[in-house]
């Protein structure tokens, strides 16, 4: 095949993927109601297009299926034809033939004759044989015009920067040019040159104290370019979920034939978007969910007869976005989980000992269905097979940095939930200290980081625990479960974080919390490591795999949480001043810092922030540009002419989006500029970490 027919095929599979997936769309609408006419005439056109498509690449079987589709919407537009349901399922058999066409496995003729029944046509002859080999599916992403010109534009943006940066060096060389020049002096000249070195001394001192400026606003300008070029490309990535997941229709339906069950398979939320790798790392923890919901949930429908429910069970696939973190839902009304079974499985598997499994809570029985080992062979009748394989779904979940649940629903039948991030490009992390090294959990699994006494202690079964929310909550530090020797835990208040995992949840005790960012992990396949980051100083920080501590958790043994040790030195809280003439935002960003550690004090505008500077100085301020009195400008150009205040690091929060605004403040010398609009308290607080 030549290489220019190759890359026409190439290009109408994205093109006959787009009309499939529109056309189903359509009809999975009427099934909810009346198609309104604009909807009838869109599926008419698209049928048309892909018609003219296949014949450009002369790809029969597929130009003769949109042919028939075409005829079909016509007729339904001049309401010669209703789209009921049974016109609805032969479109859909229609499209998933043509997919099969298109990819080359060629199984169309079944499809054609009923859309003939239908239209009431006279067979054509039978059109040749696709080669398989001459539309191999390639792996490509589709992205819109706009986000490849943000694309370029940050790109663009970057290699400027990196201009800077190297500006920034060679003003650091000459720096050291100068020093190495002064040394060689003094050194030959000895103290009689001191009055001659002094001035000179002076002058190297302002020129480092300019560098360390330019270097502090250089570093923050090449991380906002770099997190825009991230966000950039993270969002070239995006694909709707119904590109990947949107072919399961005809799995089901084969399925459901094979095992003579009636199934209405739904699929809900496919516009939803992520990261291809996400949806694509999904697909086989979905295709497994979906087999076990037919296979194995749903009853025949002699069986739904005589349990009062209806013949056709239901299957749900649902996607949804939940802020920063991609929500998959596999559910069906079928049987259900039997416990007893899982609970008889368990032991015999070795999951669960003997003596506890009569106490076992259903919640823990729950979770064993995921554990690698339990084998229901025996007992396939009374549990159907459910939890079969199900540890492959959590193993790939945990890899995606996500996890699976599954939670019984009323009525009859499970919900599997499987979360995942939106992206495998970076993660939020939150870094701890513990015995001289850094680690890292997923910010997903946090639920929030509290300071605790030795006294506040109680003791549950041998076991220390601390009452959150009225609850008791099992205590241990990080340092136990990571099987160090000695895991002394410091007089005073003790920083901690709370690790949740579905239902569970536990009070890690740490040496101390460092600090929350946005990380690429490598994966590492260590232990209770879900992999690690590399870290400035070029260690590696581990990546805490939270499900495997909290089992870690449940296999300690009891025991007192140890002694006390020497307790920590907290290090100064920083100040901060913050001027803004709006008493809601000085209160907003002053709750904000005070409840990450930092001394806030607010002025009203330029003028009250320069009396309180001059009675004491803070390590950093934030400040508004319009404001009575004294703007952020004018505060600016005041503070940089005082030499006992122009070190102090200046971040400008405002409103003022205008490029000449932006240009103008940095040009007065702030060190960095946000924006009100697109306000992030964590971009606000990284900023601040970088400066002081």
């Amino acid at each position: 095949m030549t290489d220019l027919r190759q890359k026409l095929l190439a290009t109408f599979q994205l093109e006959h993927r787009e009309h499939v997936e529109q056309i189903r769309a359509l009809v999975t609408q009427a099934g909810t109601g009346a198609l309104a006419a604009p909807a009838i005439e869109e599926a008419f056109r698209r049928a048309h297009s892909l018609k003219g498509a296949a014949r450009a690449v002369d790809l029969r079987p597929v130009e003769t299926l949109a042919h028939r589709l075409e005829t079909l919407f016509s007729r339904v537009r001049e309401g010669k034809l209703e789209l009921d349901g049974p016109v609805r399922m032969a479109i859909v058999t229609a499209l998933e033939a043509s997919e099969d066409w298109s990819s080359g496995r060629g199984e169309g003729d079944s499809a054609v004759a009923l859309l003939n029944r239908l239209l009431g046509l006279e067979p054509e002859p039978s059109a040749p044989d696709l080669d398989a080999t001459l539309v191999a599916p390639l792996d490509t992403v589709r992205i819109a015009a706009q986000d490849l010109d943000r694309l370029m534009r940050s790109a663009a943006e970057m290699l400027a920067e990196s201009w800077n940066q190297g500006h920034l060096v060679r003003g650091l060389e000459e720096l050291e040019r100068r020093v190495l020049t002064l040394e060689a002096e003094w050194r030959r000249g000895g103290a009689a040159r001191l009055d001659t070195l002094h001035p000179r001394v002076r002058e190297l001192s302002r020129h480092a104290r300019d560098a360390c400026r330019a270097g502090r606003r250089a570093a923050f300008t090449l991380n906002l370019r770099s997190r825009q070029l991230e966000q950039d490309v993270w969002r070239a990535r995006m694909v709707t979920a119904g590109a990947v997941l949107e072919g399961f229709h005809k799995m089901v339906r084969d399925l459901a034939r094979d095992e003579r069950k009636e199934i209405e398979f739904t699929l809900e939320g496919l516009g939803a978007q992520a990261d291809r790798a996400v949806l694509e790392a999904l697909k086989d923890p979905v295709m497994h969910l979906l087999r076990n919901a037919v296979v194995h949930g749903i009853e025949r429908p002699e069986e739904r007869g005589e349990r009062g429910k209806p013949r056709a069970g239901r299957v749900v696939l649902r996607v949804a976005v939940r802020g920063r973190r991609l929500e998959v839902v596999v559910e069906d009304d079928g049987r259900g989980l039997d416990l007893e079974a899982v609970r008889e499985a368990a032991v015999r598997g070795g999951l669960l000992a003997a003596a506890d499994a009569p106490t076992a809570s259903p919640e823990r029985l729950t979770r064993l269905i995921f554990s690698p080992g339990l084998s229901t062979t025996r007992t396939v009748t009374e549990l159907a097979g459910r939890g079969m394989g199900l540890s492959v779904v959590a193993e790939q979940l945990r890899r995606l940095q996500g996890q699976a649940e599954v939670r019984p629903r009323t009525g009859g039948g499970l919900s599997f939930v499987l979360l995942a991030p939106l992206s495998v490009a970076t993660h939020r992390l939150l870094l701890v200290a513990c015995r001289g090294h850094r680690y890292a959990f997923p910010l997903h699994a946090v639920g929030r980081v509290c300071r605790f006494r030795l006294p506040d202690l109680e003791t549950v079964e041998g076991r220390p625990v601390l009452r959150l929310d009225g609850g008791p909550v099992p205590v241990l530090p990080l340092a136990r479960l990571l099987g160090f020797e000695e895991a002394p835990v410091p007089e005073g208040y003790v920083p901690a974080v709370v690790l949740r995992w579905g239902d569970r949840q536990a009070l890690v005790a740490v040496d101390a919390l460092v600090e929350e960012r946005e990380a690429v992990i490598q994966q590492l396949g260590l232990g209770h490591n879900q992999g690690g980051l590399v870290l400035e100083d070029g260690t590696v920080a581990l990546v805490l795999d939270p499900y495997a501590l909290l089992e870690a958790l449940d296999r300690a043994a009891p025991g007192p949480l140890l002694q006390a040790a020497t307790p920590l030195v907290e290090p100064r809280a920083r100040s901060v001043l913050v001027v803004d003439d709006s008493i809601t935002t000085r209160s907003l960003e002053k709750s904000i810092l005070e409840a990450h550690g930092y001394q806030v004090r607010v002025a009203v505008d330029g003028a009250d922030a320069l009396e309180q500077l001059r009675v004491e100085r803070p390590d950093l301020i934030i400040a508004d540009i319009q404001m009575p009195r004294l703007d952020g400008f004018g505060l600016l150009e005041q503070l940089k002419q005082d030499p006992g205040l122009a070190s102090i690091p200046v971040i400008l929060v405002t409103s003022l989006e205008r490029p000449e605004d932006q240009e103008r403040g940095l040009a007065l010398g702030a060190d960095a500029y946000i924006l009100k609009r697109k306000f992030d308290q964590r971009e606000l607080l990284e900023t601040i970490r970088q400066m002081v």
